[in-house]
């Protein structure tokens, strides 16, 4: 499946029910059972499955995957974003609702990150996926550290990869004073979380708001009375024009699939981001965060993993360093300036070199882009596909 096989032609069916029939892909609409355990009843878990086909080369039976892990709202639907660039580059990607996400059976908050250390190695092994690449957006980061922790063994061993997208930042580090004043909020006012984007997204603007920039537009309300500026759609314009010239995907087509992304994501359950938000703001019970409850703690610990790991691996796994990027936007409402030098400095460390022997950590600031309008970045995308195993 392509878009290029979407685009309309004269005669042919709206472009509407075009993107629609797209959409309905079940590429999209993948399902798999969790089954119970002493700690939760059998789960059921939607997500979409995109990309380049296994076994549609001759090269390779198995294309390189990424488990992507979206942001606060974002869901399953990331995939239409990113289905035509990483089939192009040769990449499959996988991006799963988290509980109480589309059709993903909710779960209490101090659950999700441990059903989801849980949930990805039993789904990998039932797709017949033996490594993978990982690759997270905002709130994503928090699974993807946890994942990288306890699940380091799906990584390509050849080339161990992990892309952090505007990762999120505890306002306590970021002093990003929107994200602080929401966090003032007392936890039962997340009981209708959900519901604020439903209404920002479908009605008062209609673009998809994927990682939960909601928390910028909602403390503009609180504060100030009103919805914040209107954001520069100019970036958003170029990237559209260089999809429809690079990918095939005409810039109409895409602002369909754009509309319809919004609607069907929030026709569907969206209940979880109620968790997510206690969840990033650490509204909940102590540990909720997992092991990475401190990113600098986080990092030496995973640092003294891969250093054992070093010690008693193959010949490949010695020679071999993990490979971490992380993506910042120009500008960036929800962790800000201080909350990417935060970032920066637990990956690299106190000293100079300090983590290099076992770490090769980067990270870059992408030019006209904002904390969710990255995840559109043709510029972004191509460069992490290729990080992480794919060619232009």
């Amino acid at each position: 499946m392509s878009f290029a096989e979407t685009r309309p032609d004269a005669g042919s069916d709206s472009l509407r029910s075009q993107a629609l029939g797209y959409i309905l892909n079940d590429r999209f609409h993948r399902r798999f059972e969790l089954p119970a355990t002493a700690d939760h009843e059998d789960l059921i878990v939607s997500y979409a499955d995109v990309g380049r086909v296994p076994g549609t080369t001759s090269t390779s039976a198995q294309p390189t995957t990424i488990l992507f892990m979206p942001g606060m709202f974002a869901s399953r639907y990331a995939g239409v974003l990113l289905h035509a660039i990483a089939e192009k580059l040769g990449m499959r990607i996988l991006v799963v609702d988290r509980p109480g996400m589309g059709q993903s059976t909710n779960v209490p908050l101090h659950q999700r990150v441990p059903i989801w250390i849980e949930l990805v190695p039993r789904l990998l092994a039932h797709l017949g996926i033996e490594h993978v690449a990982l690759v997270s957006h905002s709130a994503g980061t928090i699974f993807l550290l946890n994942t990288l922790y306890h699940c380091r063994d799906i990584l390509y061993p050849e080339r161990p990869f992990a892309a952090l997208l505007t990762p999120w930042v505890d306002p306590s580090h970021s002093h990003v004073r929107s994200m602080q004043m929401v966090g003032y909020l007392p936890a039962k006012s997340f009981s209708i979380w959900h519901q604020i984007p439903r209404f920002v997204v479908t009605q008062a603007e209609p673009a998809l708001a994927s990682s939960g920039a909601v928390f910028t537009k909602f403390s503009n309300v609180i504060s100030f009375g009103a919805m914040g500026a209107g954001q520069d759609n100019s970036g958003l314009e170029r990237n559209r024009r260089r999809i429809e010239r690079d990918y095939g995907v005409s810039r109409d087509m895409q602002i369909e699939l754009e509309a319809l992304t919004s609607k069907l994501l929030f026709d569907e359950e969206t209940v979880g981001a109620n968790s997510e938000a206690l969840l990033c703001l650490k509204k909940g019970p102590s540990g909720i965060w997992g092991k990475c409850d401190d990113y600098a703690l986080f990092v030496r610990e995973l640092v003294d993993l891969e250093r054992e790991r070093r010690a008693i691996g193959s010949n490949t796994e010695r020679g071999v360093r993990l490979k971490v990027r992380a993506y910042f936007s120009q500008t960036d409402s929800m962790i800000g300036k201080r909350g990417q030098s935060y970032v920066e400095a637990c990956w690299k460390g106190e000293r100079s070199g300090e983590f290099d022997d076992v770490l090769d950590f980067r990270s870059s600031t992408i030019d006209a882009t904002d904390h969710d309008s990255i995840l559109r970045s043709v510029k972004v995308l191509e460069r992490l596909f290729v990080d992480a195993g794919g060619s232009i």
